[in-house]
């Protein structure tokens, strides 16, 4: 009798023990007592969403050559300039060259839109050698022979004639470049563009280029600049040379940036393959994820009490694109612009049932953990 008694005693103590267990998971106190602050209804670590990669983007400057010796020579430069014409005045583009042996000169330009009946000229030291009427998107360049050019001060100026009588004639330019081959000391000046969204989430830039060897006469040092910033200064004629460009350093801007390749006395570098890579976080996905839940019956009824709050909380950590993400779960949705760290959004009573989905939405790349539903006491009983 006792052996059965200790066996029954042992079974019920079991099973005492396990409800007591279950209980506490659902937060219902055995014997009457108060139930928990607090049930967490849904857990999650979600990670990194989004899809966050880095992209790059490359500027190709060619191959040059630097230092005393002959080569082309940027003699002037503008991204975008209206030039016109009209009965009272006139809007040109006037620049001059200090040349020393000049063999040729070049002036590229590419026509974005065009209003008037007038022509587009070219001028060198007083003689027009180019006018002709051009049509929108076109892509010119005119080449001056050194019939034209002279040692000393050349003077340039591109215009357009009036057109018919008393009306008035406008050529939208872009791409204005004008270069002079001439033997003289001269550095290499070029340009690159940076677009606001890869400075918003920007990663790095490097400048790279060869020097072949035996090309170089290193008398003084091959100097870089970005944007008048010094970024590399070295009497090297390694073959390969990777530059860092650091951002704040260079000064890096959204639109057009200068770099420029220079030297002193009569060195000489002979640069090739040229160019800057730009890094920068890309998006390759949004993010969406969608999960179902179930609720027992004990801790719906724990949600139906009057003076419980249920909310959802979370860690975030943004990593690029947009700050804004999208919750829904049954009829509550709501779009939220998350901080670093903790959050927390609340929820009404009546949206949860047994059966449950959590859908969460972005754009943007971001880490998300700590994802739960929880109901909270927040008065008393």
């Amino acid at each position: 009798m006792a052996e059965r008694f200790g066996v029954v005693l042992a079974i019920g103590l079991t099973f005492f023990g396990l409800m007591l267990i279950a209980a506490q998971d659902i937060g219902i106190q055995i014997g009457g007592g108060q139930q928990p602050d607090r049930v967490v209804m849904f857990s999650q670590n979600f990670g990194e969403l989004g899809g966050a990669t880095t992209d790059i983007r490359t500027n190709n400057f060619g191959s040059f050559k630097i230092g005393e010796g002959r080569g082309n020579i940027r003699a002037y430069r503008n991204d975008k300039v209206d030039v016109s014409n009209s009965l009272l005045s006139e809007n040109a583009i006037n620049f001059d060259y200090n040349a020393t042996q000049p063999t040729q000169a070049s002036v590229s330009l590419e026509l974005l839109g065009k209003s008037g009946s007038g022509e587009l000229y070219v001028q060198v030291n007083g003689k027009k050698i180019f006018e002709e009427s051009l049509v929108t998107t076109a892509d010119e360049t005119i080449n001056i022979s050194g019939d034209n050019l002279k040692p000393g001060i050349n003077t340039f100026k591109v215009g357009v004639t009036q057109g018919e009588l008393f009306s008035s004639t406008t050529y939208a330019l872009e791409d204005v470049e004008a270069t002079v081959n001439d033997r003289k000391f001269n550095d290499h000046v070029d340009s690159f563009q940076m677009y606001e969204y890869e400075l918003k989430d920007y990663v790095g830039t490097n400048l790279t280029f060869n020097i072949p060897p035996d090309s170089s006469v290193i008398s003084s040092p091959l100097t870089v600049r970005v944007n008048d910033n010094q970024v590399f200064n070295t009497p090297s004629v390694r073959s390969e040379q990777s530059v860092s460009v650091s951002r704040g350093d260079a000064e890096l801007h959204p639109g057009y940036n200068t770099v420029t390749f220079e030297t002193d006395t009569d060195a000489t570098y002979q640069i090739e393959n040229a160019q800057m890579t730009v890094r920068y976080i890309g998006i390759t996905q949004s993010a969406d994820r969608e999960i179902s839940f179930d609720i027992n019956s004990s801790r719906l009824d724990y949600v139906d009490q009057d003076n419980t709050q249920e909310s959802i909380t979370f860690d975030y950590q943004k990593i690029s694109g947009g700050n804004t993400l999208y919750l829904e779960t049954g009829d509550f949705n709501r779009t939220i612009s998350p901080v670093n760290g903790q959050n927390t959004v609340n929820v009404p009573e009546d949206t949860f049932s047994a059966t449950n989905t959590i859908s969460v939405q972005s754009e943007g790349s971001f880490v998300l953990n700590n994802f739960k539903i929880v109901s909270e006491r927040v008065g008393d009983q």
